[in-house]
């Protein structure tokens, strides 16, 4: 069980951190045959459940950034900084990890290796540009510029999610309009031809089939569906399922070009930070490889980074991967390599990709519309004419009555 503490030495030193022991009155005796005078004891419980659960989003990392910024700039300690975020943060699984780190940074580990234990939230280039600023002394900056990083994957995040509402709402209501024609309205016709026995159309009759399957297998269909999605989604956690999920949605018209833009923006854009901190390339470059989640762009980076340890250029080796970097970043580290005005050309190229990505998410929604529909129109033809046929004919063989 670890006691946070507070106390004083021989000198009149104040002590604080944590301790390990398995009661409150054996960390105080080992405290003591430390000669240090003991004035505050408490254990420390961390809810390790929650951390099990719960997302943490962009928004909830940019927070923290914008967060340590004021703390920091207020005069509050590193570990005071911590503990006040771990108590105020709203998401769960974020509050538990803060306490966690909180315990490290207070028992004397520097914040950059107490987050290095949760890669999975804070990625390599993430904690290494934090450590550059406690060796540097500019921390805050650090802060600010993954503060702005963070908040721009959440806008580009933000904006897809709210331009696809529309779309997502005329296709439910698609959806629903097919399904109240499918469950009340076909079989209603189908049994009138049944009745009088007249010939069914062919597209009245493949409705009727499609409805008879629905009446019949519609809970097994959902709970295939739902076992599938949880197929897909597990798949998409592996290495071989994240390289088919970017090959699918990187040939989609619209989504493919965007998706390519979000991973060049995110090597520009560490790549420059890292640079900026004074990490040699190849180390920025492996840095920036490892946090990559796509496994593409991940081997990428790391075999480039592996060539200029070797002493060869990052220009001549990108071209290697005409696939994954546009001409434009080819030429523009090209250009920086040979000027030595790296750094400052990959901020201007980052503004660049920002610029772009910010039209893009703007337009999604008008962009999506024509697709949606078409698809409509298409269903509402077949519709139509699987009602008015089977009411021509009906109404025909009436008549020859």
């Amino acid at each position: 069980m670890k006691f946070q503490f507070r106390g004083f030495d021989q000198e009149g030193n104040f002590k604080s951190g944590v301790i390990t022991a398995e009661s409150k009155e054996e960390a105080v005796k080992i405290l003591q045959t430390q000669n240090v005078v003991v004035t505050y004891i408490y254990p420390l419980e961390i809810e390790k459940i929650p951390a099990l659960f719960g997302r943490i989003t962009f928004k909830d990392l940019a927070m923290f950034c914008r967060s340590m910024i004021y703390f920091l700039r207020s005069g509050f300690t590193l570990d005071e900084s911590i503990k006040t975020l771990s108590l105020q943060t709203p998401n769960e699984k974020l509050r538990s990890i803060l306490q966690e780190v909180y315990n490290d940074v207070l028992a004397g580990l520097p914040l950059s290796q107490a987050l290095e234990k949760f890669p999975d939230v804070f990625d390599p280039s993430m904690t290494k540009l934090i450590r550059i600023g406690e060796i540097s002394g500019t921390l805050e900056k650090v802060f600010e510029n993954l503060g702005d990083h963070f908040d721009r994957q959440e806008r580009f995040r933000s904006k897809i999610i709210n331009s696809l509402y529309y779309p997502a709402i005329v296709f439910i209501i698609f959806i629903g309009t097919i399904l109240v024609l499918f469950l009340g309205v076909i079989p209603k016709i189908t049994n009138m031809f049944e009745e009088n026995k007249i010939p069914i159309p062919p597209i009245t009759m493949f409705f009727q089939m499609m409805t008879h399957i629905l009446i019949n297998y519609g809970v097994y269909i959902i709970l295939f569906i739902i076992f599938a999605l949880y197929i897909i989604y597990n798949y998409s956690k592996t290495e071989e399922g994240k390289l088919a999920m970017y090959n699918f949605f990187v040939n989609i018209p619209i989504v493919g070009p965007m998706l390519k833009e979000v991973y060049i923006l995110r090597f520009i854009e560490y790549f420059g930070f890292l640079l900026e901190g004074g990490v040699p390339i190849p180390e920025s470059l492996e840095i920036v490889g490892e946090s990559m989640d796509n496994p593409y762009y991940k081997n990428a980076i790391l075999f480039i980074s592996e060539e200029t340890k070797k002493g060869k250029s990052i220009s001549d080796t990108i071209q290697n991967f005409p696939d994954l970097f546009p001409p434009l970043v080819i030429q523009t580290i090209s250009t920086g390599e040979k000027t030595g005005q790296l750094k400052s050309i990959l901020n201007s190229t980052r503004d660049y990709y920002i610029n772009e990505l910010e039209m893009k998410t703007a337009t999604i929604s008008e962009l999506v519309q024509p697709i949606i529909v078409v698809i409509m129109a298409v269903g509402l033809v077949l519709l139509e004419l699987s009602l008015l046929l089977p009411i021509m004919s009906l109404t025909k063989a009436i008549g020859e009555i």
